[in-house]
């Protein structure tokens, strides 16, 4: 059996899994990652990173490398169909997640972490603090952090959850050429369409609709452009450019699961989708599980007591998260309004008042 008795193990070497163990580095405890995969590996879509997790990567000094790999938009614009509503500063950074993952691997790997490929978790035995992988690999561990996802067999193993259901939202995305430098959300009856600049020649797109078409709860379901086009339907100048410049399309069904009761059992955490999934209409889902790994790794090296450290996380993380997963569900609301004179309504709201700087901030202001 391998002793790593002194080590927090980590699942999953995605964006919650490489955070946390940059995190736990950075506060002399000691991280393994396993990775089921042979490689590091991530999907090619985009993510915006917002201020509450910039500010904690910088903790790495990685804003540099956000800056050099990713992209900064100047304005967010907001449409109604193609007619302006308003336009803000954007205080995001946009970047592919495959991007994002080798930053903090890199990272990981510079302060000394390890990571062991070709290990796909199949059962940890709590009690004895014993890990057993499908490769007949075993591994004596300190503590488990689960960062294996939305689908997260550990949190299957050891927590009730429930079956996941359908939002009632399903979306398209893609990348294309960058025919602009700023971000465009355009808001439309049952849907909105976003686009922002993850280089300086590439966009991501994001088409969510509201349908009862349950889509497969798949990241890489792949689909036509035609087919795209149908479910669609209308989309601005902006948006089109892109779509017709891509090569590949991707749709999946957005599936909710219930809040969980906690968020840790005996040797064992849960972090980011595996924790708390949440649906993507504010683009929060990566920044959370920044914000965890941080969250636990500076109060454990507090504390040095797992337990105690387990406690403060789940206390200081639940509200934040049901806030946030509350705002990300009335935020899909807002953006589909049908009704043409609420409609008028929100334009109004959006582009008189300061009503989203104001949620953003209520979202972008995150201190332990």
């Amino acid at each position: 059996m391998n002793d790593y008795s002194e080590h927090i193990a980590i699942i999953g070497a995605g964006i919650a899994g490489l955070s946390l163990g940059c995190f736990l580095l950075k506060n002399d405890i000691k991280p393994i990652i396993f990775e089921r995969s042979s490689h590091i590996r991530e999907g090619g879509a985009g993510i915006s990173i917002s201020p509450n997790a910039i500010n904690l990567l910088d903790k790495l000094n990685l804003k540099e490398s956000l800056s050099n790999e990713g992209f900064f938009p100047e304005k967010i614009n907001f449409l109604d169909e193609d007619r302006p509503i308003t336009s803000i500063d954007s205080r995001v950074c946009c970047i592919s997640r495959e991007k994002l993952v080798n930053i903090l691997y890199k990272k990981f790997i510079e302060l000394g972490g390890k990571i062991v490929f070709d290990h796909e978790y199949v059962l940890l035995d709590s009690d004895n603090k014993i890990l057993k992988f499908k490769n007949n690999q075993s591994y004596k561990i300190l503590h488990l952090a689960a960062c294996d996802g939305i689908k997260s067999k550990i949190r299957d193993d050891f927590f009730d959850i429930g079956e996941p259901v359908y939002s009632g939202y399903s979306a398209w995305r893609c990348i294309g050429q960058n025919p602009h430098k700023d971000a465009y959300l355009q808001l439309s009856s049952n849907k909105h369409l976003v686009l922002y600049p993850i280089t300086e020649s590439l966009s991501s797109f994001v088409g969510c609709i509201k349908t009862s078409n349950k889509n497969n709860e798949s990241w890489i379901a792949e689909g036509s452009i035609d087919e795209l086009i149908k479910d669609i339907g209308f989309m601005s100048d902006n948006h089109k450019e892109t779509v017709h410049s891509s090569k590949k399309f991707f749709r999946w069904g957005i599936y909710t699961r219930p809040l969980l009761k906690k968020y840790f059992a005996k040797n064992i955490t849960l972090f980011g989708d595996a924790a708390h999934p949440i649906v993507p209409f504010l683009g929060q889902g990566g920044c959370l599980a920044i914000e965890d790994g941080y969250s636990f790794a500076k109060l454990l090296n507090d504390s040095s007591n797992l337990e105690d450290a387990q406690n403060r996380y789940e206390h200081i993380r639940k509200p934040r998260v049901k806030m946030i997963t509350r705002l990300s569900k009335e935020q899909a609301l807002h953006n589909h309004i049908s009704n043409p004179l609420l409609r008028k309504t929100r334009n109004f709201l959006m582009s008189k008042t300061p009503i989203i700087d104001k949620q953003m901030d209520r979202i972008y202001r995150f201190d332990l």
